[in-house]
């Protein structure tokens, strides 16, 4: 009984021996995955950050330690951006029988409805079918930015709607990338030409205006015919300002209406038809 007391103590330092230097790596390995994290995470390496991260989050692992990297690690896994790819083949159809490498490596043999993530950044993605040339293309993901569709299309030209043409290894073009159209920009034609007629119609209310109110004068003051030259000068000059700031603002409201409601197409067309039509009804005289 009393040599197996000194017995069993002999074996628990030993099994001691044998259990420290696994533990005293696991806590190293923490330490570095930490301090390798924080290195990725600055340089935006993401994913790279992952892995350390779910190193130095495993529960061996000091209680500070851990509690940055759970912490740091969600915010990782809500940063790290991802694409969707999607292909159509020669028929126009959808299709999984193309191959997908990004940045020149292989990520998927077949692409599917899965995303794929990858690094902030750059990256060149290229979409191989066989018996047809390659569809490239390059994207530059953002932080957080999740399931971004890419498209490619391995369609002849005229089968997809106003798709850009790619570009081939070969300088070939037969495969074309399907984008989304963008938004047309604003039109600013029209509001252009509304507001100059308004201030066209403004100037023939002010002309006419001045030109009754001196014929008014004229009229209170009984001098017809024999009125100053200067005076009926001035009435007829006010009033044909005013009849070609007339002329003048239903010409622009006329092309405000025509680029408001015709396409970009077809409204040159129409504008310079209103804008001469309009030219020699003033030239021959309006109705006033």
């Amino acid at each position: 009984m009393k040599l197996r007391g000194p017995l069993g103590v002999a074996a628990a330092a030993a099994s001691l021996l044998l259990v420290a230097p696994h533990a005293r790596a696991g806590k190293r390995e923490c330490a570095t995955a930490y301090v390798e994290a924080q290195r990725a995470m600055k340089a935006g390496t993401l994913k790279k950050a992952r892995e350390q991260l779910a190193v130095c989050a495993h529960v061996e692992c000091l209680a500070a330690i851990r509690k940055d990297c759970v912490e740091w690690l969600d915010q990782v896994n809500a940063s790290i951006p991802s694409i969707v790819a999607r292909a159509k083949g020669p028929d126009g159809k959808e299709t999984v029988d193309v191959r997908l490498l990004v940045d020149g490596e292989i990520v998927a043999e077949k692409i599917d409805v899965r995303a794929v993530e990858l690094e902030p950044g750059k990256h060149k993605l290229r979409f191989e079918m066989a018996a047809h040339d390659p569809v490239e293309q390059e994207v530059i993901l953002r932080q957080g930015e999740r399931n971004r569709l890419v498209e490619a299309s391995f369609a002849p030209k005229g089968q997809t709607e106003a798709q850009p043409q790619a570009t081939t290894q070969d300088g070939g073009s037969t495969a074309s990338l399907t984008t989304t159209p963008d938004k047309p920009p604003p039109r600013v034609l029209p509001y252009v030409f509304g507001g100059l007629a308004l201030a066209a119609f403004a100037g023939t209310g002010v002309f006419w205006y001045r030109a009754e109110s001196g014929r008014s004068t004229l009229d209170s003051a009984h001098c017809a015919p024999n009125c100053a030259s200067g005076d009926v000068s001035a009435i007829k000059r006010d009033r044909l300002i005013g009849d070609v700031c007339l002329g003048a603002g239903v010409v622009l409201a006329g092309l405000a209406v025509v680029f408001l409601v015709t396409p970009k197409s077809a409204a040159k067309k129409a504008a310079w038809e209103t804008w001469t039509s309009t030219a020699q009804l003033v030239g021959t005289g309006l109705p006033f």
